[in-house]
């Protein structure tokens, strides 16, 4: 069984786990399902990291919460992404932002980016959570010329004007330095890696533990407006509430709720994991200590060293669901793999899996009290439908942080502002929804004959 939002009626909770390296080190906890009529101030539809962030934030402040998720813990992307923790979201860079909307603007959003990463190792700090964390270089890689010169300049314009540590790398730095070869010059930046898996069950113990319900494996099959807020059922149960917060991103089911049927696009990434490297084999593709990467394609690959001395690796997968395990989808992002570290041509593949990534059609996440459906006059006495997406694919430290910005704005909190991107408007609505495959399918394309 396979599951496909565009497709696919709604994540279904007799779908397996991904077949992941994650899944193979760590057992999530199992959740119960909800098979009772429940009453809650605030409902929380969707069981990863943003939801169980804003659960976590609701519960701190000690409000009644109760969340729902269609599957099991880690399910989702939660549970299939490659573990990068990196400051920002969406697809648009800072320079991107700045030119759009101004350096102040872009200065408060890069505040929000870097105040996600420290959310992040502050709660992994403050409640000990055991999530494998290393800390190590992030390298940005050229994939021709142009790029290296294009990375050059933006490393001296973000450390210039943004206060961000980065290092400009030439194609001999990356040799000397790292012993990595093909690239044609790069940026050394602050990263750090998790175990993805193991982070979504602190997550949960910990919005246990400060008093938040969590019911697994029931999916929220029906929203129905009333007079004091809302009643969502679900296979056995329901749950009547004031406030709902959607924190489903790329696994929200279509045609699940007006404020955001048709405002994302999900679409997949494939992961696959190598049998451990020989300490020769390690030497060869410079890849000794615990980096992590991308490259600058349109396509972009990404990879990190795993703590055993795996290769993870991952790119763009199938563009549908049904496709995702097909051996073309393998062979083809190994090729990648073996195109970038030569030397590993011929080590084994032990893991493959994929999962979907919400893209906001601007390329800006979206967190957002959507009053037009909630009603015109809606207030929190009368209940909001709020909801968190859009990250595009980078939401390790994002997602979490959205949650909690999310929680907040629910909640009525001035800490938030609303001039942001992030805040102020909701998501656009995709025209032509239907054919945003054909349209995907044909990027695919074209991207494949530009970068050659």
């Amino acid at each position: 069984m396979t599951y496909d939002p565009l497709i696919s009626r709604g994540v279904s909770s007799m779908l397996p786990a991904a077949n992941s390296y994650w899944h193979a080190t760590h057992k999530p906890p199992t959740l119960p399902p909800l098979n009772k009529k429940v009453n809650t101030e605030y409902l929380v539809i969707g069981g990863g990291y943003t939801g169980l962030s804003a659960a976590i934030t609701l519960a701190q402040a000690k409000q009644n919460v109760t969340l729902l998720d269609a599957n099991s813990l880690g399910f989702g992307c939660a549970g299939r992404n490659g573990g990068f923790i990196l400051s920002g979201s969406g697809r648009l860079s800072l320079s991107a932002i700045e030119d759009k909307w101004g350096r102040d603007t872009a200065k408060a959003m890069q505040g929000e980016f870097d105040g996600a990463v420290h959310l992040l190792k502050q709660r992994i700090a403050d409640f000990d959570m055991q999530v494998d964390l290393v800390e190590g270089p992030y390298l940005k890689l050229a994939h021709n010329s142009k790029q290296a010169e294009l990375l050059c300049a933006s490393a001296k314009h973000l450390e210039s004007h943004f206060n961000v540590p980065s290092s400009p790398l030439s194609e001999k730095d990356l040799i000397a330095r790292f012993g990595i070869e093909g690239a044609y010059g790069g940026v050394e930046l602050k990263g750090a890696c998790l175990h993805p898996l193991k982070l979504v069950s602190e997550y949960a113990r910990v919005a246990k533990e400060l008093g938040a319900t969590l019911f697994y494996d029931s999916p929220a099959i029906s929203i129905e407006k009333h007079k004091t807020g809302y009643l969502v059922k679900t296979p056995s149960g329901s749950v009547s509430t004031k406030h709902i917060l959607i924190t489903t991103n790329a696994y929200t089911p279509k045609r699940f709720h007006d404020s955001v049927d048709n405002k994302q696009f999900p679409v997949q990434s494939s992961i696959f994991v190598t049998a451990p490297m020989s300490q020769e084999q390690r030497v060869q593709s410079g890849l000794t200590s615990p980096m992590s990467f991308m490259d600058t394609r349109m396509m972009k690959y990404y990879y990190r060293v795993l703590p055993d001395g795996r290769l993870l690796f991952g790119g763009r997968g199938a563009v549908k669901g049904k496709d995702a395990d097909k051996t073309s989808e393998k062979e083809r992002l190994y090729r990648a793999m073996v195109k970038s570290f030569p030397s590993l041509s011929g080590i084994a593949m032990d893991y493959f899996w994929s999962g979907w990534v919400s893209v906001s059609l601007d390329s800006m996440p979206r967190i957002f009290i959507d009053n037009k459906v909630s009603g015109n006059n809606a207030s929190r006495s009368s209940g909001n439908i709020g909801y968190a997406m859009g990250y595009c694919g980078s939401g390790v430290s994002f997602a979490a942080f959205a949650g909690q910005r999310l929680a907040q704005r629910m909640m009525g909190s001035n800490d938030v502002d609303l001039s942001l991107p992030l805040y102020h408007s909701p998501l656009k609505t995709y025209p032509f929804a239907k054919a945003r495959r054909l349209a995907l399918h044909g990027l695919y394309q074209w991207a494949k004959i530009a970068e050659r």
